[in-house]
Parts: structure tokens; C-alpha cells; sequence
């Protein structure tokens, strides 16, 4: 009984953790994709989370080689799919461009990251 016990103990633990996780907006994928070469510059940079995002409070932007910001700073979530943000960017140069994000679900919980992707044509 003691046994069966703890093994409930444990499993509520297991499951409560594993909701919890849930709960947060992780990269699910992204166009271009993560640590893709593209031959042509995309015209907007995407991203599709787990759960919907806080327009006001989730962001994305895009840098250079040389750290220096190349996107139209008009970053937006889809109304109609709320897990999906974007951010438009201009033609870009031959060249390796990092992606760094900040996405706040709407239950409130915060993630970051980043992730880079290459242009190698014109």
C-alpha cells in the first residue's frame, strides 16, 4: 500500500510537471528553416510556437553578421492562427542572419531564443 502510494505521489508529480511545460510558447518550427540555407532571400521570416502568444509582449528580430538589425521592425501574430509571428525583412545579402525571439504566451509565460539560417545566393 505504502508503494502504490508513492507511485501515485510520483505520477502526479510527473503530470503536473509535464502540464506545466505545456503552458509554455516553445519554437515549434520557423521559415526559413532553423539552420537552413535558402538560395533566395525570404521576404518575411516566420515563426509557429506551441501555444498562442501576447502580441503585445512577443517579438522577434533579425540580425546580420555584423549584429546590425535588417528587419522592417513590424513584427506581428496572426489574429487567425495566434501561434504564428512574423516579421517582414528586405532582400537580404548572401550571408548568415540570427534570429532572436521573445515569445509570452497568453497565460503569461516567457521563452527566448534564437536560432540562425543562411542566405547564399543573390
Amino acid at each position: 500500500m505504502k508503494k502504490s502510494f508513492l507511485y501515485l505521489i510520483a505520477l502526479g508529480l510527473f503530470l503536473a510537471g509535464n502540464s506545466l511545460a505545456r503552458a509554455h510558447a516553445f519554437l515549434d518550427h520557423a521559415d526559413p528553416r532553423v539552420g537552413s540555407t535558402v538560395k533566395i532571400s525570404p521576404v518575411v521570416v516566420k515563426l509557429w510556437f506551441t501555444e498562442e502568444l501576447e502580441p503585445a509582449f512577443s517579438k522577434v528580430r533579425i540580425f546580420d553578421a555584423t549584429q546590425q538589425e535588417v528587419d522592417r521592425q513590424d513584427v506581428k501574430v496572426d489574429p487567425a492562427h495566434p501561434t504564428l509571428m512574423s516579421v517582414s525583412v528586405p532582400k537580404l545579402a548572401p550571408g548568415i542572419y540570427k534570429v532572436s525571439w521573445s515569445a509570452v504566451a497568453t497565460d503569461s509565460h516567457h521563452t527566448k531564443g534564437t536560432f540562425t539560417f543562411e542566405v547564399s545566393g543573390p
